[in-house]
């Protein structure tokens, strides 16, 4: 029997190099904290599989499986299971319209610093800025190194 786990993660525009996160407001409070979408797994489910239809029910967008990214996974005490965290590249924000309201914002990573986040969901982002970092650095050297 395959234990339930949380998927995570965020968009990243391959054109404006930022993320789609989502505002929420804390209960009983005016204050607001910024998250990465995510959700519980389905029975049966990979986790990539669970972050893509996560990102489907979310914001109806049908994102390609070769478009997914994985960053890392953790044992998140909060929800006493594990959190894969993945980020999807997306060619452009206006590639879809998913907003209702202002519940979802494109961010830079330059940003994030300022906005308020869980620890752990600060964690997440920066960990995938990262992985975003790395993954560009190696398609230059292949593209350099292909070209010489």
């Amino acid at each position: 029997m395959q234990t339930s786990f949380y998927a995570s993660g965020f968009l990243y525009s391959l054109k404006t190099h930022q993320i789609l996160l989502l505002k929420s407001q804390q209960k009983d409070s005016t204050d607001f904290l910024w998250s990465t979408l995510g959700g519980e797994s389905s029975d049966g489910e990979e986790a990539q599989s669970a972050f893509q239809r996560i990102i489907n029910e979310s914001l109806n967008l049908n994102l390609k499986t070769k478009d997914i990214y994985p960053v890392y996974d953790y044992f998140y005490d909060a929800r006493d299971k594990i959190n894969y965290v993945f980020y999807a590249e997306v060619k452009s924000p206006k590639e879809f319209d998913p907003f209702k309201g202002d519940a979802f914002s494109w961010v830079a990573f330059g940003e994030i610093a300022k906005l308020p986040f869980t620890t752990r969901t600060k964690q997440d982002v920066i960990v995938g800025e990262r992985v975003i970092s790395a993954k560009w650095r190696e398609d230059e050297a292949k593209k350099n190194g292909s070209s010489s």
